[in-house]
């Protein structure tokens, strides 16, 4: 496949296009989804159903507000669903904003120019597709098992309680199965807009990963002037106008691929700090509320036998809680540490051999590109690997001090 056919929105058609199958998302230009009329219904019913949903646990977690072990049976997946809303509303109120991501994404500056950059191209979006679609069986499995416990507990002669508000017994059959189905289909609904919407904007900053690498590539290859102006002085008795010539059009070649690699680099700054902005609350909620979630998800485990349903599906969905959270620290960690080494490449791009004005030139840039690129929360916290660590030791301190008030 030839550079010019492969195009960086190629990593986001499997995103786009299960964010506008799910009603997530209106069909953005690298969807494959044609179906306008479809979509537009989906995203009606699931905006009625995601509010109606975590309105019902909002009105259980009034009245039972009591009894911290149903809070917490509640709370686990309330503050889940409402994170999931969050980034709902980021992306179809900031439409507009991702709209033009997606053309930046799609001008030149980030188009592949060779067969290196086809290639890392082509490995970052098989590696967010996979990631994708381990996200997608992971709460497809754990919205099965969450069907499948109450059944369980309800033949054995156990008391099933649901974490939503009815106006109505739900402990008879045929009301028991429908409430059932209507919680299963919502909860898994969610899951997937929420695992979904997560995949898509780590998607984003493993783009801007990537076309660092395309960026370090270029000044590692940048073409130099093979000390011209030395061999023209050597050879002075053979001065002519078409060496002037080849020496005016390499310094011009030179300089403009020098321009080209700065405004590359100022267009990922910009994608960057774009992408931290439109979702800059809803990854702020995303974690601060997920050291609840993990604590109050290990509270309840910890209560479970090790053979029951229950347990299988709360461990996956913990699984899922924590594999959510790391993926957004080591992505932000790769580019952090990815955008450290462009300096690197530059001293590393022979430039011994420039032009005085072309040093020059690269001695600015490498100060312009001194300070790494480190996605941040609240825009004071960075996705790290050590604010990972700092998650889950916050939830270890918050489930001792919940497990010693039990």
């Amino acid at each position: 496949m030839e550079p010019k056919t492969y195009t960086t929105l190629e990593a986001f058609k499997p995103h786009f296009n299960a964010l506008a199958r799910g009603g997530y998302l209106k069909i953005m230009k690298p969807t494959s989804f044609k179906k306008p009329y479809f979509n537009a219904l989906c995203r009606v019913l699931v905006w009625f159903f995601v509010v109606l949903y975590n309105l019902q646990h909002l009105i259980l977690v009034i009245q039972v507000r009591r009894s911290t072990e149903r809070i917490v049976d509640i709370l686990f997946i309330l503050l889940t669903t409402l994170n999931t809303f969050g980034k709902q509303l980021a992306f179809n109120l900031r439409v507009h904003r991702i709209d033009k991501i997606i053309d930046v994404m799609n001008g030149v500056y980030f188009a592949a120019t060779n067969r290196y950059h086809v290639d890392i191209m082509k490995e970052n979006a098989l590696a967010m597709y996979r990631i994708l679609r381990l996200y997608h069986v992971a709460i497809f499995t754990c919205g099965i098992l969450w069907t499948i416990f109450p059944l369980v507990n309800r033949a054995l002669g156990e008391n099933v309680q649901f974490t939503a508000y009815f106006p109505f017994d739900t402990a008879e059959s045929p009301t028991f199965e429908i409430v059932l189905a209507y919680m299963s289909i919502l909860i898994t609904l969610q899951a997937y807009g929420n695992v979904t919407m997560d995949c898509t904007i780590v998607a984003f900053y493993s783009q801007a990963k990537t076309q660092i690498k395309m960026l370090r590539y270029d000044l590692e290859q940048f073409e130099k002037i093979d000390n011209i102006e030395t061999k023209f002085t050597e050879n002075i008795f053979e001065r002519s106008s078409h060496i002037w010539k080849a020496l005016k059009d390499e310094k011009i070649k030179i300089h403009s691929k020098l321009v080209f690699c700065v405004e590359h680099y100022r267009q990922i700054v910009w994608f960057v700090k774009e992408v931290e902005s439109i979702f800059g609350e809803a990854m702020t909620v995303q974690f601060f509320v997920m050291a609840w979630v993990i604590c109050m998800t290990v509270y309840k485990i910890v209560g479970l036998s090790i053979y029951s349903a229950e347990f299988v599906s709360m461990g996956v969905y913990l699984g899922c809680m924590l594999a959510q959270l790391f993926i957004y620290c080591y992505y932000g960690t790769q580019l952090k540490v990815e955008s450290e080494s462009v300096n690197t490449s530059l001293y590393c791009s022979n430039w011994l051999s420039s032009l005085p004005k072309v040093r020059r030139q690269m001695l600015i840039m490498m100060q312009y590109c001194s300070k790494p690129l480190t996605p941040r929360t609240a825009y004071v916290i960075p996705m790290s690997l050590e604010t990972y660590i700092s998650v889950l030791k916050s939830s270890y301190s918050l489930f001792t001090l919940l497990n010693q008030k039990h």
